[in-house]
């Protein structure tokens, strides 16, 4: 492979590669480059090493931290001169600032950010969201291209001066619709899960997926279930939550104990089925309090034929469109977020209907294929404009790396 142009994936954490990321690291693979992966220590390396997919260990801390992060800075450019990258990729915000720079003060011949959701919004103090501008200026200056997840967001780079239009494309975000296809499962396998994972077969069950922090609107979706719970017991709350204590906003696992909702409340760790427990349940909730890239779970929902309940956001609004296939709610809103979910536990054929239109719009929008393909024929239109070798495809590594990428939290 030492022939091959070198691309650097780097992001914060380990989990982000193989959950988010695999199907465009095997995209890459498959379009012959050399694929580097880079993250804070994380135990998902050996897995994705023997997918040939090499990893490496650099500090990049969430919270600003200048001296580390100058030092984070030195070991990429000196890993990126040293392997001599053809094309640095990043993604999250501290991973994208320290990513852009070092490819720029290297001159790698492309530098790549994908946006996963600005990290401003218009409620923030204007200091602190000026700051957050500041930082997606500078790194933006450093890249030859960015990727919007959403197009809110590529509005808001142009009106903002982040970026200019022709350096900014859209990009999206897409799973396997054929692992999220409803049809896979029939009413018998549905009773037989649910029965294995403890879920109960009499109630109606509403499954919120997302980290622990505040952010996420945990806080105000345990309000709604208290809220509800007091006019019906026809219903239980499931949720997912990856617990993250060093993250700004986290809350506790058992938070959900301050509201008195243990008896309507059933928590699940992360699993690696989500196609399968989307199958047992009835509606799916997001109450995003800010901004989002486009929430994989959402989508994920979507192509599984879920209504949606999720909030006026950023990302959120790219999946759902209200009324459709789901409803949006304001943040925060503990009260509208619950007669939202009421509405759908309360009508069968509501519920049916927006799970259809959904999935249709999964079909449409959502399919990970086609964002791939935007991704390595980016890679191929900026190595072709500066004259670098563009790699033969290894037909071969599509019929032997894994569709799917198994996580360890």
């Amino acid at each position: 492979m030492s022939d091959r142009p070198k691309i650097l994936t780097l992001c914060a954490v380990d989990s982000t590669l193989v959950v988010l990321m695999w199907a465009q690291l095997r995209a890459m693979r498959v379009a012959g480059y050399e694929v580097l992966t880079g993250s804070t220590p994380g135990p998902n390396r050996q897995w994705l090493e023997e997918q040939g997919i090499r990893y490496h260990t650099f500090d990049i801390r969430r919270a600003i931290s200048p001296w580390a992060d100058l030092r984070t800075l030195w070991r990429l450019v000196r890993f990126m001169r040293r392997e001599r990258i053809a094309i640095v990729h990043t993604h999250t915000a501290k991973a994208a600032l320290l990513g852009q720079l070092a490819g720029k003060l290297t001159g790698v011949p492309v530098v790549v950010n994908t946006l996963h959701g600005f990290h401003f919004d218009e409620d923030m103090h204007w200091l602190q969201k000026a700051f957050y501008i500041v930082m997606a200026t500078v790194g933006s200056r450093c890249a030859t291209m960015t990727l919007s997840q959403n197009r809110d967001d590529i509005e808001a780079a142009i009106r903002l001066k982040i970026c200019s239009r022709k350096r900014i494309r859209y990009l999206g975000n897409g799973i396997d619709l054929t692992r999220f296809d409803p049809n896979r499962f029939n009413e018998d396998f549905r009773k037989k899960r649910r029965v294995e994972l403890g879920l109960p077969l009499d109630k109606k069950l509403v499954l919120m997926a997302a980290r622990l922090v505040e952010d996420k609107g945990f806080l105000e979706m345990f309000e709604a279930v208290r809220r509800l719970g007091e006019s019906r017991d026809d219903f239980r709350y499931v949720f997912i939550g990856v617990h993250e204590p060093a993250r700004g906003g986290a809350i506790p696992i058992d938070e959900y104990k301050r509201y008195g909702i243990e008896s309507r409340t059933i928590t699940m760790a992360p699993c690696g089925e989500m196609e399968a427990l989307m199958a047992c349940v009835d509606v799916m909730v997001l109450p995003s309090r800010r901004r989002e890239g486009v929430p994989r779970s959402l989508i994920e929902a979507a192509a599984s034929s879920l209504p949606i309940v999720t909030t006026k956001t950023r990302g959120c609004r790219d999946v759902v469109e209200d009324g459709v296939n789901g409803f949006l709610v304001p943040p925060k809103n503990s009260e509208k977020l619950g007669e939202a979910i009421g509405k759908l536990l309360d009508d069968d054929e509501l519920r049916v209907r927006m799970g259809k239109a959904g999935r249709e719009r999964a079909i449409e929008r959502f399919d990970e294929k086609v964002v791939c393909q935007r991704a390595i024929g980016l890679y191929e239109e900026l190595l072709t404009t500066r004259k670098r070798v563009v790699p033969s495809p290894i037909a071969e590594l599509d019929d032997h790396l894994p569709k799917e990428a198994p996580c360890v939290w």
